[in-house]
């Protein structure tokens, strides 16, 4: 059997959906941050189901952001479980700290060049410090990669890598009864804003993150799926409307963007200011990662350029 436990978090996305799948080894899908008011629920709500924390012989960390590995530790403390991911997450899980100094350092150097003042790109990385505090880093015991089969639930479920998000996420699809785990690929009543994130540690090249994110929709499109169960919010009944309606918002809101560059060009922070004039420290670093990101679109299709002027990345029209 497959449950569904719904836990508080502390972030503006609200409550996390996280999945128990019963078996030869009681998996969980995902943990919820590090809180006392989440481990408590996770307690209540394994107990429900006639289970507690220390039977969970494995964890599935669909991504690595707090909410979705923040309690691993304390779950693998407990209970011994072996934490299973993408082997794009190994650093944030098992060296947290210093991925977060060293992604933070990234930010600070793209922000820079897109015209955000030195101050305020302190109040950002202020701001981030503020939910470091919801993960800590976890021993991962196995990577996953696109291909791999996991035997859960009596029934093989297949890895789908799903970058966009997050670099590293992964959906998992369970064919026989066209069921997905779409993690923040796809949520129901909100879009799943694409992160800036900085190049793996054996990369030199950022990622691309609407970019990836666009062709992992298309790819889960073509999916047969009679539910998609999301990390946010409610199931999904047509995952392919849903998607119709995201590539319709970003369509929208590129054509939107591109109304707003004049010609002498315009940096991401100076977009970003039009087309939300009031953001806090948090909400411009998601403003910035959702500008760089359709800059990046735009660019492949060769509507806009780039160009560096006086240290700073002015995107203007060809």
């Amino acid at each position: 059997m497959l449950h569904t436990i719904t836990l508080p978090t502390p972030f503006d996305v609200g409550p996390i959906n996280v999945y128990l799948l019963e078996g030869p080894e009681l998996t969980l899908v995902d943990t919820g941050a590090r809180t006392s008011r989440t481990m408590e629920a996770l307690r209540l709500g394994l107990d429900a189901l006639g289970y507690q924390v220390r039977d969970i012989r494995q964890i599935i960390v669909t991504h690595a952001h707090a909410d979705h590995f923040g309690m691993a530790a304390q779950i693998v403390a407990e209970s011994g479980a072996r934490v299973v991911t993408h082997r794009r997450n190994l650093y944030w899980l098992t060296d947290f700290r210093n991925e977060w100094v060293r992604r933070y350092d990234f930010y600070d150097q793209v922000f820079a060049e897109s015209g955000l003042p030195q101050e305020l790109r302190q109040a950002v990385r202020i701001a981030g410090e503020a939910t470091a505090r919801y993960a800590e880093s976890v021993p991962v015991f196995r990577l996953l990669d696109e291909g791999d089969v996991l035997e859960l639930d009596g029934a093989p479920w297949q890895v789908l890598f799903t970058p966009g998000h997050a670099g590293g996420l992964i959906c998992l699809y369970e064919p026989r009864r066209r069921l997905l785990l779409c993690s923040d690929h796809l949520i129901k009543h909100i879009t799943s804003n694409p992160l800036l994130e900085p190049p793996a540690r054996d990369e030199t090249v950022r990622r691309r993150s609407l970019v990836e994110y666009l062709a992992s929709l298309r790819r889960v499109a073509e999916l047969a799926v009679d539910l998609a169960l999301p990390s946010h919010g409610e199931p999904i009944a047509d995952h392919r409307a849903l998607i119709e309606e995201r590539f319709g918002f970003h369509r929208a809101r590129q054509e939107r963007i591109m109304a707003l560059l004049g010609n002498g060009g315009k940096t991401a922070y100076s977009i970003a200011q039009e087309l939300w004039p009031e953001l806090t420290p948090l909400n411009t670093f998601l403003a910035l990662s959702e500008v760089i990101g359709h800059m990046d679109v735009l660019e492949d299709e060769g509507r806009v350029s780039l160009v560096r002027r006086d240290g700073l990345l002015f995107y203007t029209l060809p």
